[in-house]
């Protein structure tokens, strides 16, 4: 029997990683005054539940990108902070197309072990019933929960919209997609026409570098990946090696091979491994028209 509800682990003083069965992973930071639940999964269970359970104040719902793994709970709730770069993708055409094309995705999660931990099937998975009201999330944003304040860092790259958030009071960096050991920066998947550049994502991750003093971990949206027993933040090593392929990738001198992203269900890829790190992207899209270079 595996087991029925997500593992919720304490990373820090009243910072909660809820494990949703290996797919995703949302925290929970809770204050003085306020509480700040960042990402709701993939409505496999019901995260409200357990957030309300760990928390008796009140809390804001933020979703670091509109990738359908972090936020097809959202609808349980009546608004919630998301970057208007990414609001698009909550469009009904968006949202039809991206279900077609991701319908395979809580199969594919057979392969790490994610149905021989869990006791669950993958037509669990749901989607939002109605859309709650968007706030729009900014860069430079601060979360003031009473006792302590968590900063936003608009970093796009995985998607448009993409956030990270920064806790200094814990030291933890929570960087949703943005800066994990498989970074794929969204091209046109789906057809909404609005990835970003390597050059644009390069940029993400150095205002992330910036602020390397303020963090010590590094946790991503995907910690316990599939059945996986461990727990723990993104090696230290994966932001240099990140920026320094997105580097190399702008200045030619990168060693490009074709990855099957996610097994091949969206066909190959070109991508650049070194060290922990791989980058896949769209060598099409290495710098926009316009835009100030980098490096």
């Amino acid at each position: 029997m595996g087991i029925r509800k997500p593992e919720v682990l304490e990373i820090a003083r009243k910072t909660y990683a809820i494990n949703e069965f290996g797919m995703v992973t949302c925290y929970l930071l809770i204050g003085e005054e306020r509480g700040l639940l960042i990402d709701c999964g993939t409505g496999m269970y019901n995260i409200r539940e357990i957030a309300d359970e760990l928390c008796d104040l009140p809390y804001d719902v933020v979703i670091t990108h509109a990738d359908f793994d972090h936020y097809c709970s959202m609808d349980m709730w009546d608004e919630v902070w998301l970057h208007p770069a990414d609001w698009h993708m909550m469009e009904p055409e968006y949202q039809e197309r991206a279900r077609e094309m991701f319908k395979d995705y809580p199969a594919m999660m057979v392969k790490p072990g994610t149905f021989d931990a869990y006791d669950i099937t993958p037509d669990q998975m749901r989607y939002p019933e109605k859309m709650p009201k968007f706030l729009p999330l900014a860069d430079g944003h601060v979360f003031d929960l009473g006792g302590r304040k968590v900063d936003v860092i608009h970093t796009p790259g995985h998607s448009a919209g993409e956030v990270v958030l920064i806790d200094p009071s814990v030291r933890i960096l929570f960087s949703g997609d943005a800066c994990n050991t498989n970074l794929i920066l969204v091209r046109e998947l789906v057809g909404n026409g609005k990835g970003v550049s390597v050059n644009t994502a390069l940029k993400g991750l150095l205002k992330i570098k910036a602020r390397e003093k303020d963090f010590d971990r590094n946790f991503n949206g995907h910690i316990g990946y599939g059945g996986s027993t461990v727990h723990r933040s993104v090696p230290e090593e994966v932001m240099d090696e990140a920026i320094e392929i997105l580097t190399r990738i702008l200045k030619g001198t990168a060693e490009v091979e074709k990855f099957p992203v996610f097994d091949g269900i969206y066909g190959e890829w070109s991508t650049v491994k070194l060290g922990y790190t791989r980058i896949s992207f769209d060598p099409e899209r290495l710098i926009d028209e316009g835009e100030e270079p980098a490096v």
